[in-house]
């Protein structure tokens, strides 16, 4: 059963700064490489994790409220 808390995904490639990251049920998320740990490289594999930033989205949702009511 797949951890809750993480999730793997493999270095696919490197393009110029960007990294192809395949997911395990067979997407791709390319990503800034400056986001990843140094000393990646083709087929290494990465553990991410995903966390809920509650307070973010209360900000968040203010600003587009205060920017309707404008």
């Amino acid at each position: 059963m797949p951890d809750k808390n993480f999730f793997s995904a493999i270095v696919d490639r490197k393009e110029g700064d960007l990294v192809v990251l395949e997911m395990q049920f067979g997407h791709e998320v390319i990503m800034p490489e400056i986001y990843c740990p140094q000393g990646i490289g083709d087929g290494s594999v990465l553990k991410i994790s995903i966390e809920y930033d509650r307070e973010g989205t209360i900000k968040r949702k203010k600003e587009i409220q205060d920017m309707l009511k404008q």
